[in-house]
């Protein structure tokens, strides 16, 4: 049987991810004109806790996500009524508030919990995980055009 490598890292369990994805999708759907579309059904979670505290969510999603999270600022030479500006959406900051409502965090910290406790038997660290925690976003781009720079930071 295959070992995975020890790297102290916890990756979120596959039913959790997908409650996050789900409730993601939920908000898109709300925010979007067309809320059955591919930037819906491309939304993915990849998650794991590193460290003590620190939670990184990946969202992979179309790379057109970032533009309608982040906004796109009015440009001299666009075209259309608003001058090819995007008005910020922060499907992030909705999502993150979303998942506190659900309990979700507080979940996720949990498994992790039990995990470290199980792993390492002499750290306790149940005190510190249930009262400070921080949240890190990643994006990772689906389909991007050609000259689409990797790396675009969600604004949260």
């Amino acid at each position: 049987m295959a070992r995975y490598a020890n790297t102290g890292e916890f990756n979120i369990l596959y039913p959790t991810r997908r409650k996050m994805a789900t409730i993601l999708k939920r908000i898109i759907r709300n925010e979007v004109a067309d809320g059955e579309g591919t930037l819906v059904e491309s939304v993915r979670i990849n998650a794991k806790v590193t460290g003590f505290q620190k939670l990184e969510i990946q969202i992979v999603a179309m790379y057109y996500f970032i533009f309608l999270n982040n906004g796109v600022p009015q440009t001299a030479n666009a075209y259309g009524p608003n001058g090819g500006s995007i008005a910020p959406r922060d499907f992030v900051a909705q999502f993150t508030d979303a998942m506190m409502e659900a309990g979700l965090v507080a979940e996720i910290y949990r498994q992790y919990t039990e995990w470290i406790t199980k792993k390492y038997p002499l750290v306790q660290a149940v005190e510190v995980l249930e009262k400070q925690y921080k949240l890190v976003y990643t994006f990772e781009a689906l389909d991007p055009p050609p000259g689409f720079t990797p790396g675009f930071p969600l604004d949260v």
